[in-house]
């Protein structure tokens, strides 16, 4: 026995005095301790904050992993320096390096309480676990991107207790709140503690008043039945606002392309998204054709630069028609000028796209000033498409295509005024759909056995980010967005006023993969800062 707790054999009774009070709250399971120090047990929540405490193992500290309400969120990253934990440990292994710690977006989950679990799991396989019950609070929306969007102005009583303060009738999202401010040891600053609405809830917003469950759903397009998945947040409450990402497949992909990646899932729970992938057409054709988007020359298989002499005296084509397979769908019979036509013909994919956009609006409660597009390879390409058609450009918000580019000549900006943000993400050694080198503005040409032709990468972000006011005078320069395996480029004094640049050219070691561990966490970074 050691200070009345039952502790492993290595620890020395000398190490007990003042020690007590600061492990109480330790866990134990054979050889494996943890300790959640934040989320504080009864602790109120109302926005971004830490979630963070220490692991120790005899054999090593395999993973953390944190549930919430008793199911599985996320990974948190271990290595922050606890000396006060080895000096008690210092026979377990890496005790000096056992702390783990993230910044957690409390806001994505609904109002209400929760049970977060932290799991320490060894090297050797054991566990031990600790649970924080909390309280989580918030405004309507799970993000408040603007400023404007609080007024001071209307408080109407300021009121101060020891520690605290309380704001009477501060205007948030249009509607007056009561709202709490207590010191916060842990931050050594002030936090939002308690929200309440004036006269209201204290939660609303104008949404269905029934919606739709994770699943899968259909919508008539054209006498076709469209196929599409969604997937609602932990926690997810049809009174509140959400923002939505409709996530488009590669060539021959499906639903589960995005929406079973286990980062996808944590990344987009932590931060409250609502995800929707709909399903490409094409396996409907004969012969099990692969699932497209239509793009811009991707049905007629011409180029959009015309006759072309710096690939041979008579091309208009988005391919070398003779060393490229022919992929023409059926539906594109009548459509396609030549073997380079490689997507579907049998409706307008744009149309589509607002149309599902809306029918998910009505059926679940989004956020209309936050609906982004993801897409991948064939769906990457697909997006950018979204930003040059007026029945999608006032739909989306953003666009973020993966391994996807215009084919050659295709580089119209957006026609909204003042543009769309974009962050364009590709793999520097990618032989289906290559970026090209930094600042080339002469198209790329596929190497993996077909011969397809495409914008640069710096050619099509270029073009972009002038509809954005940039100045592309000079060359882009890099920009640091916390990311070790991607490499980022933007131009400066453009009219957006998001932290980063609102045209972003990214760009990792790698060949024709998503690379979603670290692409995902980082086009959310994007759109949240936008």
């Amino acid at each position: 026995m050691f200070c009345g707790l039952e502790m492993p054999k290595l620890i020395h009774t000398s190490a007990c005095a003042g020690l007590l009070t600061l492990f109480s709250t330790v866990v134990f399971s054979e050889t494996v301790i943890v300790n959640l120090e934040e989320p504080n047990a009864d602790g109120v929540y109302t926005g971004i904050s830490n979630l963070r405490g220490w692991a120790v193992a005899e054999s090593g500290i395999a993973v953390i992993e944190v549930d919430v309400d008793g199911s599985y969120a996320f990974d948190v990253p271990m290595g922050g320096a606890r000396g006060d934990v080895a000096k008690v440990y210092p026979d377990f292994p890496d005790a000096d390096t056992s702390g783990f710690s993230m910044a957690y977006n409390y806001k994505g989950l609904t109002p209400g309480e929760y049970v977060f679990t932290a799991r320490a799991i060894s090297n050797d396989g054991g566990v031990a676990t600790q649970n924080a019950t909390v309280k989580v609070d918030r405004f309507l929306s799970s993000y408040i991107r603007d400023g404007s969007e609080v007024d001071t102005s209307t408080v109407s009583e300021v009121s101060f207790d020891d520690a605290s303060f309380t704001l009477k009738g501060l205007t948030v999202e249009g509607r007056q709140w009561d709202v709490v401010m207590d010191f916060d040891t842990a931050t050594q600053g002030f936090e939002i503690t308690d929200i309440a609405e004036v006269g209201g809830s204290g939660t609303g917003a104008a949404c269905p008043s029934t919606s739709w469950s994770s699943g899968d759903y259909t919508l008539e397009q054209e006498g076709i039945a469209r196929q599409f998945r969604v997937r609602l947040p932990a926690g997810y409450s049809s009174d509140q606002a959400y923002p939505l990402i409709v996530l488009f497949q590669e060539w021959g992909g499906d639903e589960g392309e995005f929406l079973d990646n286990v980062t996808v899932q944590s990344e987009s729970d932590q931060r409250g998204y609502v995800l929707v992938a709909p399903l490409g057409l094409g396996r409907e054709e004969p012969g099990n054709r692969f699932s497209s988007w239509s793009f811009q020359g991707s049905t007629t298989g011409l180029d959009g630069d015309g006759l072309n002499a710096a690939v041979s005296d008579d091309t208009d084509a988005i391919c070398d028609d003779d060393m490229t397979a022919n992929y023409t769908y059926p539906s594109c019979e009548g459509i396609a000028e030549n073997g380079c036509s490689w997507t579907q013909c049998s409706v307008d994919d744009v149309s589509f796209s607002a149309a599902l956009v809306q029918e998910v609006s009505a059926n679940v409660c989004i956020d209309s000033d936050r609906v982004y597009a993801v897409g991948g390879s064939n769906g990457g390409m697909f997006v950018w498409d979204l930003g040059r058609d007026e029945l999608s450009a006032e739909v989306f918000t953003a666009v973020a295509p993966i391994l996807g580019l215009p084919h050659r000549g295709y580089l119209d900006p957006p026609i909204s005024e003042g543009g769309m943000p974009v962050i364009s993400i590709t793999g520097s050694r990618d032989r289906t759909v290559p970026p090209g080198d930094w600042e080339q503005e002469s198209f790329t040409t596929t190497s993996d056995g077909d011969v397809y032709y495409y914008s640069s990468a710096s050619a099509i972000t270029k073009v972009w980010a002038e509809s954005q006011g940039c100045d592309t005078t000079v060359p882009a320069e890099s920009i640091d967005v916390g990311s070790s395996s991607m490499e980022c480029r933007g131009w400066s004094y453009c009219q957006s006023d998001s932290q980063w640049p609102p045209v972003l050219d990214c760009r990792g070691d790698m060949g024709h993969m998503y690379n979603l561990r670290s692409s995902w966490p980082l086009i959310l970074d994007f759109f949240e800062q936008l």
